[in-house]
């Protein structure tokens, strides 16, 4: 009405209520980051995961129990028995990790009866929980070799020195060259590490590959075909088969869209690609970064003739991906108005055998 001033906003009011995606201006909210943080720290108890964590440790439980009983009546040695178990279990534990990241695998058992119980878009958790139990028990086995080599050193009278046993063997070399590259890993993965250098996080959880190596040399030969060799074998396999798919499908970014709170929408050609209501693909820009995919999920219809996905403006990626879409926007009044879109809302990286944009279902 007129004679009346305009009401004063607060500045995150303020912010909302303008266009700000492209200002590469973070709007968050504290009471939904404290909400995060106890998410992550006591996260949500639900039937399924509930029946997950029950299974997984039963696992554990099974192979703990069995291994440790047979070793024991063979050597009549509770220690030795203890710790074959908890090298069995260890195993176990790491060839689940590679299953857990096999999406392929995972979207064959996702249309059979075990998605009804375990909730399979969550392998990245279970992803942890075998980490978890992987690094429980690998605790557990250098406890109980550090005392053996410390018993060996005692009897030895002086022949055979305890650092002798841990640095100078092939046993004690191998597994404290493992050692040091899971604790580099594990520091990669803090969330605040893996936010904000996720190349270093994922260069250093591709530090697998010589863990498995020493893993195989440090003693490991005799059971690492049963534990091992398949799990690596069906991810090498998955890996390779997303890797080909991604190389040969590259959609073509149609035209990106700035919305308010900080959003921005990508309307990218289906070119074949087909999906369902709640799925997700890996978006990677190479521009940003030739390692980092990221997930969104298809916020179109699948009858729809274009793909749409909706990002919010959150983080160090996403602001890049701004910067480099910011010459091609088009806000959504102008859209609502039907004025022509730019000619350059087409993405491609120019003379580039390569396109800019590719994504990976």
């Amino acid at each position: 009405m007129a004679g009346k001033s305009r009401p004063h906003l607060s500045r995150r009011a303020s912010l909302l209520t303008r266009n700000r995606a492209f200002d590469g201006y973070k709007v968050t909210d504290r009471s939904s980051k404290r909400t995060s943080r106890r998410e992550c720290l006591m996260p949500e108890l639900t039937l399924r995961r509930v029946f997950f964590v029950g299974l997984w440790m039963s696992i554990q439980a099974l192979v703990l129990v069995y291994k440790w009983v047979t070793v024991h009546q063979k050597t009549q040695s509770i220690l030795t028995g203890f710790s074959s178990a908890a090298i069995a279990c260890m195993m176990v534990s790491y060839g689940a990790i590679f299953l857990f990241m096999s999406p392929t695998l995972l979207e064959l058992l996702r249309r059979t009866f075990i998605s009804r119980y375990v909730v399979i878009e969550k392998n990245v958790h279970a992803h942890k929980t075998a980490a978890y139990t992987f690094l429980f028990w690998m605790v557990a086995h250098i406890v109980v070799y550090y005392y053996k080599f410390h018993g060996v050193a005692a009897n030895s009278k002086g022949g055979v020195t305890f650092s002798y046993m841990l640095f100078k063997t092939m046993v004690g070399k191998t597994g404290h060259a493992m050692l040091f590259l899971f604790f580099a890993l594990c520091v990669a993965s803090i969330p605040v590490v893996r936010r904000r250098l996720h190349e270093v996080f994922y260069l250093m959880h591709h530090m697998f590959i010589p863990t498995t190596v020493l893993l195989f040399i440090h003693g490991s030969n005799k059971s690492f075909p049963y534990y091992i060799a398949g799990p690596g074998a069906i991810y090498v396999i998955d890996r390779l088969y997303r890797l080909v798919r991604s190389r040969f499908r590259h959609p073509r970014i149609v035209s990106v869209i700035q919305h308010p709170s900080n959003v921005i929408e990508l309307k990218i050609e289906k070119r074949g690609l087909n999906f369902q209501v709640g799925q997700f693909a890996y978006i990677n820009v190479p521009s940003i970064s030739l390692l980092e995919w990221h997930p969104f999920t298809f916020t179109s219809a699948p009858e729809e003739d274009e793909l749409s996905m909706h990002i919010w403006i959150a983080g160090g990626w996403s602001r890049k991906l701004v910067l480099a879409l910011q010459g091609c926007a088009v806000s959504t009044v102008q859209q609502q108005q039907q004025q022509p879109l730019p000619a350059n809302l087409v993405q491609l990286s120019g003379d580039s055998k390569e396109p800019m944009y590719r994504s990976s279902p």
